[in-house]
């Protein structure tokens, strides 16, 4: 080392000069490669998160007026006529506007396809009341509700959008566990 700073203390300013800057930019260039060998191994982000895709399977059980009733595996992102396609569509007994075809399904839901009997008898307040057709008046027909929490399913319905479960009811203000077990077998979707 001490010889080293003797040669270097033995050389003219200019000579010195040259020799620090051609160190420093050796230095530079070694700097500069290696970084960019160590970035080579990272990968690269090339998707946004509008294109990422989310892959899966839901299972929907489709019954009543369909051609095959039955329990489907469909892509996750499926709609109602994704599930009505493939349980073989409707039968001509079926009252196509008991359902919301555009819906998104959700996995383990139940997809119920009223006859034009049971559509007519839910209507006349003898069946199922719809939890996204009900008025106030259908509603209050159920045991325990009056018409305020009529009011605030009607409420509930219109912000978060259509029921795609029954369950949804238990995010009503006012109904709780049992309220819900009073009513959930009355009413459909």
């Amino acid at each position: 080392m001490q010889r080293l700073k003797s040669w270097l203390l033995g050389l003219d300013p200019q000579s010195r000069r040259k020799l620090l800057i051609a160190g420093f930019g050796s230095l530079l260039v070694l700097y500069l490669l290696l970084n960019q060998q160590a970035g080579a191994g990272k990968p690269e982000v090339t998707s946004t998160a509008e294109e990422i895709e989310f892959s899966g399977s839901i299972f929907v059980h489709v019954v009543g007026e369909v051609k095959e009733p039955g329990l489907y595996e469909l892509n996750l992102g499926a709609r109602v006529s994704d599930a009505i396609e493939v349980a073989g569509g409707f039968t001509q007994d079926a009252v196509q506007s008991s359902v919301n075809m555009a819906r998104n399904l959700s996995d383990g839901e139940q997809v119920i396809i009223a006859s034009e009997d049971q559509f007519q008898s839910s209507s006349a307040g003898g069946g199922l009341v719809s939890l996204n057709r009900a008025s106030v008046e259908d509603l209050d027909t159920l045991p325990g509700v009056g018409p305020a929490l009529a009011g605030r399913i009607i409420e509930y319905r219109e912000s978060a959008g259509s029921f795609s479960d029954v369950r949804e009811l238990r995010e009503v203000s006012g109904i709780g566990e049992k309220m819900f077990a009073k009513i959930k077998d009355l009413v459909t979707l």
